[in-house]
């Protein structure tokens, strides 16, 4: 098959691509960019819905040799190192990317659910919601609630700090005043990251004895919100012997889902 070669910027269907950049761009078409060959093997891998690959010829041959061998059925356009340009959203374009389907919005199980959940209140940050996925799939959470005011799971920062974690992990975007009470009611106790008078340490309570349970990471610069501490269990806070009065939201959260492995 001859392949398509693009080599304005001021090409059409380039000028549709970069509305993509946005979150509006990408509900609106339903689509979303993913850049790298990282993460456009991890794509393939996870039998992604992809509409496109688009990339230079001279600099990713051996990348695309590879895709061409995991899929024969795969789409390719090819484009001039201008065009790959200003489709990236870094100082340092990788040459090859893909636009895939936006997954359709997960509905959530309570009872077919990880004994160990995690729940990200208003987390805004892309690379600390990005880190958090990725840390989730290495630590064995596979499911991650999103609460309203969380960073876009689509945006291009989160997808370079997620690494292809999203395609591992289950996400769901719920309020939080109608998920918490319905993981309580299936029998999930709720622990938060949240310093105050009657916060426990973290290395010295036993959260897996609860036999289900729930770890809810705040704001990067608010915490946990009044709202979600008033629902939840128990407040837990990580021991720190030196100066600084508090840790990266998801340097935090790598600690406490290291320290409560799920069971199963």
């Amino acid at each position: 098959m001859v392949e398509k070669i693009i080599t304005s910027v001021q090409n059409a269907r380039i000028k549709e691509l970069k509305k993509l950049f946005t979150r509006k761009g990408r509900k609106k078409a339903g689509q979303y960019i993913l850049e790298g060959p990282h993460l456009v093997d991890m794509a393939i891998q996870a039998k992604a819905d992809i509409d496109m690959i688009y990339y230079v010829p001279e600099s990713s041959h051996a990348h695309i040799e590879k895709f061409k061998s995991m899929d024969d059925n795969l789409p390719f356009t090819q484009v001039t190192p201008e065009v790959a340009k200003s489709l990236s959203q870094t100082e340092q374009h990788q040459d090859i990317f893909a636009v895939a389907t936006l997954p359709e919005a997960k509905t959530i199980d309570f009872d077919h659910l990880n004994d160990a959940v995690l729940i990200l209140d208003q987390v805004q940050d892309p690379g600390n919601l990005g880190t958090i996925i990725r840390t989730a799939d290495a630590f064995g959470y596979r499911d991650v609630i999103l609460g309203k005011g969380t960073v876009d799971l689509f945006n291009d920062k989160v997808l370079r700090s997620m690494q292809g974690s999203h395609f591992a992990v289950n996400t769901y975007e719920l309020d939080l005043d109608e998920a918490i009470p319905a993981l309580k009611a299936h029998d999930y106790f709720i622990a938060t990251t949240e310093l105050n008078d009657q916060a426990h340490a973290s290395n010295a309570f036993d959260l897996q004895s609860k036999g289900k349970w729930a770890i809810v990471l705040g704001n990067e610069g608010n915490g946990v919100s009044q709202l979600v501490q008033d629902m939840t269990d128990v407040s837990l806070y990580i021991p720190m012997v030196g100066s600084a009065e508090s840790l990266n939201v998801a340097i935090a959260g790598a600690i406490v889902m290291y320290q409560f492995p799920p069971k199963s």
